[in-house]
C-alpha cells in the first residue's frame, strides 16, 4: 500500500518538524463548514482540546500502531507539502465561508476556540481509527482496482468484517467472480438477510495449490454487485462501471484481409510474388493483420484452417485429449503430490502430440527458442499465436459470449437468436451437412483444447521453470516480456473459460451408432473411415453414392458434476425473490433428475441437444440484438416447454437452464441472467403468459407482482420499499405498473424502460484519475492538521426534524406504440413515480411525481467504526443537557469521525427536492451557479417511502447517490466517500 501513501502528497517540497506535532501548509481558503453556535462562557480553553484529552483516556483500546507494514500517512504529510487546492475551488470556498457566517446548520458541531491547537500523531491515529481510506491500486494491463483500507486498524481483525456489500447467499454464486474471497461455509444459505444452515450439504474440496495467475478479472467487480442497501452496489463495483468490459469491448471486429493483400497490385513484383506464394501456408495469416469472419472460416473447411495452423481433427482424438487434460488438471490441483504436465509427458512428447494431431508443424520463425523447437516455451508461443488470431475464434472478452456459450454446447440448429452459424443460400449440400452435425460446437471444443494445452504449459513453466527443476531452460525476463506481448484480452479470457470448462463438466465420447443416429439421415450409410472434408466430397461425387455423413460433434457429451449444489442455489434464488410456485419448481426438477444418482440422470439429459421448435416463426433476434449496447434492453429467447420436441419429458428447460445446472457459468453478470431464465423456463404457466422473448435489462409483471433486474432503474428505485424481495441482481415487488393513459395495471408482459445515462462532469472516468481519488477523500483533508480545521458532523435527532410524511402512491408507464421491432415486449417511453407529501397533519397532502429519466446508480456507504472519545462542548441548547458519569461511560464513542473543513456539505430538505436540479461538480471553467464541490445530504430517515422518494428524485435529475445508514457509516465518512467516487448526493437512511 505504500504507493497509496505516496499519493497523499507531492514529493517536491520537504517540510520540517521538530516534534511529534503535525503541521501542514494551508494551500487555499477554507471550505464552508456547517456549524452550531457555542457558548464561550463555560470554556476558558479550546473545547476540542478537551475532546482530545478525553479521547486519550481510551488509548488502551487503540492498540499499538505498526508502521513496518505500511508507510504512515501522517509521516508522508510531515515529509512533503500538501497538493495545492485547485483554483476553481478557491472562489467557491470564499463564497461558502461567507454564507456559513450567516447560515445556521442543524448538523455540525462547530467548536469555538481561542487558539489553534496542532494535533499530535496520537490524536490523529485515535480520531481516525475505524475511518476507511479510499484509493486505487494499479494492477496489470494498466487497470486500476478500487480498494478500501483501514491503515490505522491493522491490529484489529474485526475490521475485516466491515464491508459495503452483502455476503453471497449460496456457494454456487461464487461462480460470478474471479476475485479472491472467503469461501461460503458448508450448508450456509442466506434467505432474505438471515443466514440459514442446511443439513446434508458440503462445499466442494478446495484446490491444494495455486496455478498460473492469468491476471484478469471480471469488470465490474461482481463481489461488490450487491450492496448492503437494497438496489445498490458497492464502492468497487460502482467505480468499475465506467470501464466495464461491456464498454471497452463492444462487438466483433469487422472482417478484412491483411493490408498487403489489399494493395498487392502496388507492391514490387518480387514482394507480391512472395506474398502470394506463401499466402496459404500454415500459420501465414495468424499475425499479418487479417481479421477473419469466424462463420465463413468454418465453412471453408480444413484448407482455410491451415492458414491459422489448425488441422482437421478427429473428434474422438479431440475428446480423449480433453479428458486427459481435465484429469491432469484435477490431479495438479487436488492430488497429494505436486506435479505438472512436464512430469507426465516430456517436452518432445508434448510437441509431437500437439503438432501431429491438432496443429500443423510450426515454421522456424514462429518458434520462440531457436535452440530447441520442442521446448515448452516454443509450444506456448505457437498456441498463443493461434488463439490470438483475430476473428477466428469466439471472443470471451465480449460479455455477450460469456452468457451464450451454453447455446453452442447444448442447442442444435436452428438458432433463432444470437450470432451463430446457420444455413445460407450460399452453402452447398456438404457444407450444410457439416453445419447440421455441430461444426460450430466442434470448433469451440478445439478452442478449449488449445486453451487447455496452453494453460497446463503455463502452469508447468511457471512452477518448474522458476524453481530451476524443469528440463526446459529457465524462463528469462525476456521470455516473460515476449509472452505478454503475444497475449491479448481474448487469450486471457480463453484461459478463464477453459478453467471453468474443465472444473465443471464431465467430458465423454459416445459411439456414433448409439447416440447420434437420430441426428443423421436414416437413409445414409455410416462411413467408418476418416478422410478429409474435401476428399469425402470428391470421392462421393465420383462414385455417385449416397452423400457421406460426417462425424457429429454431438457424439461428445458434456455433463454436469455439481448438480445438487446448482439446484440448491436455484431454489435459494427463487425463494429470495418470492417466486409464487417454488414447490412446483422443485417438483419439476425432482421428477426429471430425482434425489438419487443425479449425475447419471443428468448425463442422459445432456447427451441429447435441445431442438427449438417455435410456433411463431417471426421471432428472430439476430446479431444486431446480441451486440446491442442499450442500457435498458438485452433480449434473449427462452425455451418454452410447449415448444420442445418429443423428448421434452427429459428436458430441464433450454440451454440457459442447462448452463446454470451444469455450473458452466462464466464470471460476470451472466449469473443473474441464468438464474432468472432457469426459473422461468421451468415454469410452464409463466412461459405461457409471458412468451419466449425476455428482456434481461428490464423487468416483467406476472401473477400480481412485478420482477425487475437491477440493471433497470425502476427496480433500483422500487427496491428501497419495505415490501421488496431481492437476490443476485433481481428483485420482486407487489407494486404493478399502471398505464398512464388508462390507469389500468399492466400485467403478464416484459418491459423495456427507456432511460438516459446520468451526465458526467468529466469525460475521464474517476477510476482513471489515479491520485485524485485518494487525495480528495483522505480523512486528513487538505490544509493544516489542527483542531481549528476539523468539526464533528452529526445527524440531527429525528424528533427535531419537521414531521414530513411521505407515502408512495403508484408507478406509471407511458407506453410506446407497438412496432414490428417491439411487438414481443412492452416498450416504456417514460416511467414515473408518484408520492404524497405532507408536513402538517392539518394540511392536505401534495402529490409529487418524478419521471425516471436517468439510469441513476445507488452506492452503499462503506462501513466505518466511530472512534473512542466523548464530544464535550457547548453547542445548541438541545445538546447542553448534563450527563452523568455512567452516561459518559456508556456513550464512549464520538458521534462521527472528524471532518476537515476542506470538505463541504449541505442539508437539503425533502420538500425542496421537487424544484432542485442535480448537483454538479465544479470545474475551472464552469459558471453554473449549481456547480460546486459541495455534497448534498438528504435526510430520508424514519421511512422507507422517504428513501424511495429521494431515489426517484435522483433518477429524475440524473444524480447518482451514496446511501448511508445511521449506525453503519457516520456522516463524515459518507461525505468523503461521495467525493472519492465523484458523487454529489448522500441519502441518510435508518430509523
Amino acid at each position: 500500500m505504500s504507493s497509496f501513501f505516496r499519493r497523499l502528497s507531492h514529493p517536491s517540497s520537504p517540510a520540517t518538524s521538530d516534534s511529534d506535532t503535525e503541521t501542514r501548509k494551508q494551500n487555499g481558503p477554507t471550505k464552508r463548514r456547517l456549524s452550531l453556535p457555542s457558548n464561550r462562557e463555560n470554556h476558558g480553553n479550546n473545547p476540542i482540546d478537551d475532546l482530545f484529552r478525553r479521547h486519550n483516556t481510551h488509548d488502551n483500546h487503540l492498540g499499538p500502531y505498526s508502521s513496518d507494514k505500511r508507510e504512515d500517512p501522517i509521516q508522508q504529510v510531515e515529509d512533503h507539502e500538501r497538493p495545492a487546492v485547485p483554483e476553481h475551488r478557491k472562489h467557491t470556498d470564499t463564497q461558502a465561508r461567507e454564507k456559513a457566517s450567516k447560515t445556521k446548520s442543524h448538523s455540525g458541531l462547530h467548536i469555538s476556540h481561542y487558539h489553534d491547537t496542532a494535533l499530535t500523531r496520537k490524536d490523529l491515529i485515535g480520531l481516525f481509527s475505524g475511518a476507511p481510506f479510499f484509493l486505487l491500486e494499479k494492477g496489470k494491463h494498466n487497470h486500476y482496482y478500487p480498494e478500501v483500507i483501514f491503515p490505522w486498524d491493522e491490529h484489529d481483525h474485526s475490521i475485516l468484517n466491515m464491508w459495503d456489500r452483502k455476503r453471497l447467499p449460496h456457494a454456487s454464486y461464487t461462480l460470478c467472480t474471479l476475485h479472491a474471497h472467503l469461501p461460503v461455509p458448508d450448508g450456509l444459505v442466506v434467505k432474505g438477510d438471515t443466514p440459514v444452515h442446511l443439513d446434508g450439504t458440503r462445499r466442494l474440496d478446495a484446490p491444494k495449490r495455486a496455478t498460473f495467475d492469468i491476471g484478469v478479472f471480471e469488470v465490474p467487480n461482481m463481489l461488490s454487485m450487491n450492496g448492503k442497501e437494497p438496489g445498490s452496489v458497492g464502492f468497487r463495483h460502482y467505480l468499475e462501471l465506467s470501464v466495464a468490459d461491456s464498454i471497452r469491448y463492444t462487438g466483433p471486429e469487422k472482417p478484412r484481409e491483411c493490408s498487403d493483400i489489399r494493395r498487392v497490385s502496388q507492391l514490387p513484383a518480387a514482394k507480391a510474388y512472395n506474398l502470394l506464394g506463401h499466402y496459404h501456408d500454415s500459420y501465414a495469416r495468424c499475425r499479418d493483420g487479417t481479421v477473419y469472419d469466424r462463420k465463413k472460416l468454418l465453412c471453408e473447411g480444413p484448407s482455410a484452417w491451415k492458414e491459422i495452423g489448425v488441422r482437421e481433427i478427429n473428434l474422438k482424438h479431440l475428446v480423449d485429449r480433453l479428458k486427459t487434460i481435465r484429469n491432469l488438471r484435477q490431479e495438479i490441483l487436488y492430488g497429494e503430490k505436486e506435479r505438472t504436465i512436464a512430469d507426465v509427458e516430456s517436452p518432445r512428447d508434448l510437441y509431437n502430440g500437439l503438432f501431429t494431431k491438432f496443429l500443423h508443424t510450426p515454421p522456424h520463425a514462429l518458434v520462440m527458442d531457436s535452440r530447441d523447437k520442442h521446448s515448452i516455451k516454443s509450444q506456448i508461443k505457437v498456441l498463443t499465436t493461434v488463439l490470438s488470431t483475430r476473428g477466428a475464434w469466439i471472443d470471451f472478452g465480449l460479455v455477450e459470449w460469456r452468457l451464450r456459450v451454453g447455446q453452442i454446447l447444448w442447442e442444435a440448429l436452428p438458432h433463432f437468436d444470437g450470432d451463430f452459424l446457420e444455413h445460407d443460400i450460399k452453402h452447398d449440400d456438404t457444407q450444410k451437412l457439416w453445419i447440421d452435425q455441430g461444426l460450430e460446437r466442434k470448433w469451440f471444443l478445439i478452442q478449449m483444447l488449445l486453451a487447455g494445452e496452453l494453460l497446463l504449459r503455463l502452469d508447468a513453466i511457471v512452477r518448474l521453470g522458476m524453481s530451476q527443476k524443469s528440463r526446459d531452460p529457465a524462463v528469462t525476463t525476456i521470455d516473460v516480456y515476449h509472452y505478454h506481448k503475444l497475449r491479448n484480452h481474448k487469450v486471457d479470457w480463453d484461459l478463464v473459460v477453459v478453467r471453468r470448462f474443465l472444473d465443471t463438466l464431465d467430458i465423454s465420447y459416445t459411439h456414433p451408432q448409439s447416440s447420434s443416429d437420430s441426428l443423421r439421415d436414416p437413409g445414409r450409410p455410416h462411413d467408418k473411415h476418416h478422410h478429409s472434408f474435401f476428399e469425402k466430397s470428391l470421392f462421393e461425387s465420383l462414385t455417385r453414392k449416397a452423400p457421406f455423413v460426417p462425424e457429429s460433434a454431438w457424439d461428445c457429451t458434456l455433463a454436469p458434476i455439481r448438480v445438487k449444489q446448482q439446484l440448491q442455489g436455484l431454489f435459494v434464488f427463487a425463494e429470495n425473490i418470492g417466486w409464487p410456485r417454488i414447490d412446483g419448481l422443485k417438483e419439476r426438477f425432482r421428477s426429471r433428475i430425482g434425489d438419487g444418482d443425479t449425475i447419471r440422470l443428468t448425463t442422459d439429459i445432456y447427451r441429447h441437444p435441445i431442438h427449438r421448435i417455435l410456433t411463431n416463426r417471426s421471432i428472430r433476434l439476430g446479431k444486431k440484438e446480441m451486440y446491442g449496447r442499450s442500457p435498458s434492453r438485452r433480449l434473449i429467447l427462452l425455451q418454452n416447454p410447449r415448444e420442445q420436441d418429443n423428448t421434452s419429458s427429459l428436458e430441464i428447460g433450454g440451454w440457459l437452464s442447462r448452463s446454470w445446472i451444469s455450473g458452466f457459468v462464466i464470471p460476470g453478470e451472466a449469473i443473474s441472467h441464468l438464474l432468472i431464465c432457469t426459473v422461468l423456463e421451468n415454469d410452464p404457466d409463466a412461459m405461457a403468459k409471458l412468451g419466449p422473448v425476455a428482456n434481461l435489462y428490464g423487468g416483467f409483471s406476472y401473477d400480481g407482482r412485478s420482477w425487475w433486474s437491477k440493471q433497470c432503474i425502476v427496480g433500483r428505485v422500487l427496491s428501497s420499499l419495505q415490501v421488496t424481495e431481492a437476490c443476485i441482481a433481481w428483485m420482486s415487488s407487489p407494486i404493478l405498473p399502471v398505464d398512464m393513459s388508462t390507469s389500468k395495471a399492466i400485467e403478464n408482459t416484459w418491459f423495456d424502460v427507456h432511460v438516459k445515462e446520468t451526465p458526467k462532469a468529466e469525460e475521464r472516468p474517476r477510476i482513471k484519475q489515479g491520485n485524485a481519488l485518494s487525495r480528495e477523500s483522505t480523512p486528513l483533508g487538505m490544509g493544516k492538521l489542527s483542531s481549528e480545521e476539523f468539526s464533528l458532523p452529526v445527524d440531527k435527532a429525528l424528533d427535531d426534524e419537521p414531521n414530513a410524511q411521505v407515502e408512495f402512491q403508484r408507478l406509471e408507464f407511458s407506453i410506446k406504440e407497438q412496432t414490428e421491432e417491439n411487438r414481443h415486449i412492452t416498450v416504456v417511453d417514460e416511467a414515473s413515480m408518484s408520492f404524497s407529501l405532507r408536513f402538517d397533519s392539518s394540511n392536505s397532502p401534495a402529490t409529487i411525481s418524478f419521471p425516471l429519466c436517468y439510469n441513476a446508480r445507488f452506492i452503499t456507504s462503506h462501513e466505518c467504526r466511530r472512534p473512542f472519545g466523548i464530544a464535550s462542548c457547548q453547542c445548541a441548547p438541545c445538546l447542553q443537557k448534563p450527563q452523568s458519569p455512567s452516561t459518559l461511560q456508556e456513550h464512549s464513542r464520538l458521534p462521527s469521525h472528524p471532518l476537515h473543513k476542506f470538505y463541504s456539505y449541505e442539508y437539503l430538505p425533502l420538500q425542496s427536492l421537487n424544484q432542485m436540479p442535480a448537483p454538479k461538480k465544479a470545474s475551472s471553467t464552469d459558471d453554473d451557479p449549481h456547480s460546486s464541490d459541495k455534497v448534498i445530504v438528504v435526510d430520508a430517515r424514519g421511512s422507507r417511502d422517504k428513501e424511495t422518494f429521494v431515489r426517484a428524485w435522483c433518477a429524475s435529475v440524473g444524480a447518482d447517490a451514496i446511501v448511508g445508514r445511521i449506525g453503519r457509516t457516520c456522516l463524515s465518512c459518507c461525505v468523503r466517500e461521495a467525493l472519492a467516487i465523484d458523487v454529489r448526493v448522500v441519502i441518510r437512511v435508518g430509523d
